[in-house]
């Protein structure tokens, strides 16, 4: 007997015996979704935490194996420096989630920051305006103040080194915030010449200053040809001095930089930063140097990121979400697209749009068929009926 739509809420509880989504790679705990590029050392990708209920937390998984890791100086040395970047905490920095083994290799879990990398914008727009080009090193230079001074609770400084720093491990978000990524996986990226400071190239031991050289060298690459305040490049180029005693600390460069904007004309905002990742559909998203392909993932990223920005219309979701439904129909991905279906169906019924209730109980219907729950799929293309009427 068919369901009254609205007027009977027993679908909110029977979406609870959804199958858990199970995707083509399993690791552990997680869902490998993406292959990531430019990794030197092991292999990392975008994932998926799963749970109950719909539960999903996209992360970043970089990962090493091939040997009996917990024997090994790499596994011992890989531990060490995620366990130590996991006491991080700071909006401009992708935060360490998880560590550990798993089927013999050696993982660490990181924040996902959805959006693009500063890398991707430059290779769109080859020079920023210098304001926003000093805002974006500013609030990293904020970002590296905060690693760089980190201390244990018994008070004894980590000296934290991020190592890595380039434009390819700047974030910029559609929200126009700035992320630093890879704190904690120094190992993973691969070391650019162009940002490798001189101490490193010369095979000495690394302070934090040697991430100040790479901001500078960052900032050099963002600055236009012209019109940039001369006390900015003199900034930049004593960031960039050859021995670290002759460099700004990641602190005096902040306030250096926070100074210098203060005589521009007004101050940056962040919907230009915003613009300056919305302005790049065609290059790829934060985890991947290399294009995603999929288009399933490409909406299902686009869904994530819409979703953690509290200025989104949930409204514009809807139509994001048919989408994706006849996506999965077309890839007959059954089981992922049901689980997405569900929480599509929530927002519709929380908006009062019986009409996309409607159609979601349908996709629903069809995405279980293909995942030969016939059952299940049954009832719910019901209560696509009892939508409709």
């Amino acid at each position: 007997m068919a369901v009254s739509g609205r007027k009977h809420d027993s679908w909110r509880i029977q979406t609870d015996y959804l199958h858990v989504p199970r995707s083509e790679v399993v690791f552990g705990k997680y869902r490998l979704l993406q292959r990531v590029e430019g990794v030197e050392t092991g292999e990392a990708h975008l994932a998926k935490l799963v749970g109950i209920h719909g539960f999903e937390k996209r992360v970043l998984i970089w990962r090493v194996g091939g040997m009996p890791m917990a024997d090994t100086e790499l596994a011992d040395a890989v531990m060490f420096e995620a366990r130590r970047a996991a006491s991080l905490s700071h909006a401009n920095i992708a935060q360490v989630l998880d560590l550990g083994v798993i089927d013999g290799m050696c993982f660490v879990a990181t924040e996902y920051a959805p959006g693009h990398t500063l890398d991707s914008v430059l290779g769109v727009d080859s020079e920023l305006p210098w304001p926003v080009a000093a805002h974006i090193a500013a609030e990293v230079a904020g970002a590296l103040s905060y690693a760089h001074g980190r201390r244990t609770l018994n008070g004894e400084l980590l000296r934290l080194v991020h190592r890595r720093l380039s434009p390819g491990r700047i974030a910029l978000s559609s929200a126009g915030d700035v992320k630093v990524t890879g704190f904690g996986t120094p190992r993973a990226w691969r070391s650019l010449d162009e940002y490798r400071s001189p101490e490193e190239a010369r095979g000495e031991p690394v302070d934090g200053r040697a991430d100040v050289f790479a901001l500078g060298a960052v900032l050099r690459r963002c600055l236009p040809g012209a019109g940039a305040p001369e006390a900015l490049r003199d900034l930049t180029g004593r960031a960039m001095r050859p021995y670290p005693e002759q460099r700004p600390t990641a602190a005096e460069l902040r306030d250096e930089l926070t100074r210098i904007l203060h005589t521009a004309e007004r101050p940056v905002a962040p919907r230009e930063v915003a613009e300056l990742a919305s302005a790049n559909p065609a290059q790829s998203p934060t985890p991947a140097e290399g294009s995603i392909t999929d288009p399933i993932e490409r909406i299902e990223l686009a869904l994530d990121s819409m979703i953690l920005e509290a200025s989104t219309d949930v409204r514009t979701l809807l139509p994001l979400y048919e989408r994706l439904g006849r996506l999965c129909l077309e890839a007959h991905a059954g089981e992922r697209g049901a689980a997405r279906m569900t929480r599509a169906l929530d927002l519709a019924d929380c908006l009062g749009r019986d009409d996309y209730a409607a159609l979601f109980c349908t996709l629903l219907g069809q995405l279980l068929a293909q995942a030969n729950r016939i059952d299940e799929s049954r009832d719910w293309l019901e209560r696509a009926e009892a939508f409709r009427g």
